[in-house]
């Protein structure tokens, strides 16, 4: 679990750098769903907490299923590109993927509470509302690409950053560190490990991640006298991440006292793959409610509780090197077989508390917003190794902090049928120290007739990052030189869009 803490410093996720996931990172990653929301939530911004009436409150605010004067049925496609722009030692590249998926699809069930004849409505309770969800909560597809020229580093720097003072025999078999001695990568003297390549190396690093997080929700809420909604879920959340690097660094070997001649003014070449495959399960609950002090008047509050997963890791790397001698002629390739590490931990994620306000336009429309606040630094990772543990919720305090994310959306009616709606919603930073805001854009159209609805959405979003290859720490004898290492500066954007069919029954 080498160096693993100091890995996610310098951004939102780094790729597999050691024998282990890094988890300081996955935690922030699954600590980060978005509630799942129907196309006409989403083109409003996301802001529901006090607007209700959608099946989306299922994993929001459950009392807006108190509003259900018929039962629902709702399904939602989805089609998302993902495009990251990456600038890396001076050189620019950019990727994309594509992906299209079911986003949700849920069923309300309107129960009307029996009452005599001629009862006042606006007294006692008026209805108790069940409902039933799937929502994707988080979309882990996307493909980073960045390379360049290094003067600074090589990741076999970070290679002998790993063996450390340890002795050439008793570097551990299948370590990553062992597979770099192996393929001469590094060479040890009695001042320790050093690199044999040398500097102005290319570089290029390719990571593909796919997967995603979901939530099935279970709710009921309660209409009391048309005013007030009481209600609450229980959420089943499940994980489904793999991440696939692909490292690749060539140049011209190092020319040191004591060098095989066969290695003398060649050039080398290496790739360093990784695959993180990590898959779990969780639990959390939502509480709402929702108050009308006038008929146009909505004014909501949401409490989610922590999810508390359960989660197993799959790890596997290898490394693989060529050279070429001095003429040109190539030398057998070194390779490893794939090293396999499982690790199984749990993970909390942070409460979230909701406040809303929304205001009805008769007939004509209407506008919402939400407040939200979530804090980061209230993660807790646990597992049976007691150092990685104690040092992995150490990084998560000293590195992340709570935040306020701000939701908001209008919608308007054209024509009877036809309704236009368009949304912003914005997501604080969860570092202490680096200002990585999410900003999304939403529009979007409805259509109703009979007991039918569509209504379709689209949703541009962007966000800034950073991805190290390789981290070298401090303790390195050649740290003032080498630095920290490389980082690629991200400039990510998706674009959405989120078709939803419905009818009431």
């Amino acid at each position: 679990m080498k160096l693993r803490s100091i890995f996610i410093v310098a951004g939102i996720v780094l790729a597999g750098n050691s024998s282990y996931a890094q988890y300081t990172s996955d935690v922030l990653r699954f600590s980060q769903p978005e509630f799942g929301a129907t196309a006409r939530f989403k083109g409003l911004g996301g802001a529901q907490t006090a607007l209700g009436g959608d099946i989306s409150s299922l994993s929001a605010n459950p009392a807006g299923l108190g509003f259900f004067t018929k039962s629902d049925f709702s399904f939602t496609p989805e089609f998302n590109n993902f495009k990251v722009g990456s600038e890396y030692l001076g050189n620019n590249v950019s990727d994309s993927k594509s992906k299209a998926g079911i986003n949700q699809i849920g069923v309300v069930f309107y129960s009307p509470v029996n009452k005599a004849k001629g009862s006042d409505l606006n007294n006692g309770w008026v209805s108790l509302n069940f409902g039933i969800g799937y929502n994707k909560t988080n979309n882990f597809n996307s493909s980073i690409t960045y390379s360049g020229k290094n003067a600074k580093s090589s990741m076999a720097d970070y290679f002998a950053n790993l063996a450390g003072n340890t002795t050439t025999g008793n570097l551990s078999s299948g370590s990553l560190e062992k597979m770099a001695y192996d393929n001469y990568l590094i060479e040890y003297d009695p001042t320790g490990y050093f690199p044999t390549t040398a500097l102005n190396n290319n570089q290029q690093n390719i990571i593909r991640r796919t997967g995603s997080q979901s939530e099935v929700n279970i709710g009921m809420a309660g209409n009391y006298g048309n005013k007030l909604y009481l209600g609450l879920s229980l959420g089943l959340t499940n994980i489904d991440y793999t991440s696939d690097l692909a490292y690749s660094e060539g140049g011209n070997n190092l020319t040191y006292a004591g060098q095989d001649p066969v290695f003398v003014n060649g050039t080398y070449s290496f790739g360093y793959n990784s695959i993180q495959q990590t898959k779990g399960n969780g639990v959390n609950a939502k509480l709402g409610l929702i108050y009308k002090p006038v008929n146009e008047l909505r004014l909501g509050l949401s409490f989610v509780t922590p999810t508390w997963y359960s989660l197993t890791d799959n790890y596997s790397e290898n490394l693989n090197t060529k050279y070429k001698r001095a003429d040109g002629t190539s030398i057998p390739e070194y390779t490893n077989p794939l090293s396999n590490y499982n690790s199984e931990y749990s993970l909390r994620t942070p409460y979230k508390v909701s406040g809303g306000v929304a205001y009805i336009f008769g007939n004509s429309g209407l506008i919402t917003a939400d407040a939200e606040y979530v804090d980061y630094s209230s993660i807790h990772f646990s597992s049976n190794f007691a150092n990685e543990e104690t040092n992995t919720n150490r990084d998560i305090a000293s590195l992340y902090k709570g935040n306020f994310n701000y939701r908001a959306g209008l919608e308007f009616k054209l024509i009877d049928q036809f309704m236009i709606r368009g949304g912003y919603s914005y997501s604080g930073s969860p570092y202490k120290n680096l200002d990585f805001t999410t900003q999304a854009y939403s529009g979007g159209l409805g259509y109703r007739f009979d007991n039918y609805y569509l209504d379709v959405t689209y949703r541009h979003t962007k966000w800034e990052s950073t991805n190290s290859p390789y981290t070298i720490s401090s303790d390195y004898p050649d740290y003032s030189f080498t630095g920290a290492g490389p980082t690629a500066n991200l400039k990510n954007s998706a674009d959405n869009v989120f078709l939803t069919f419905g009818v009431k029954f």
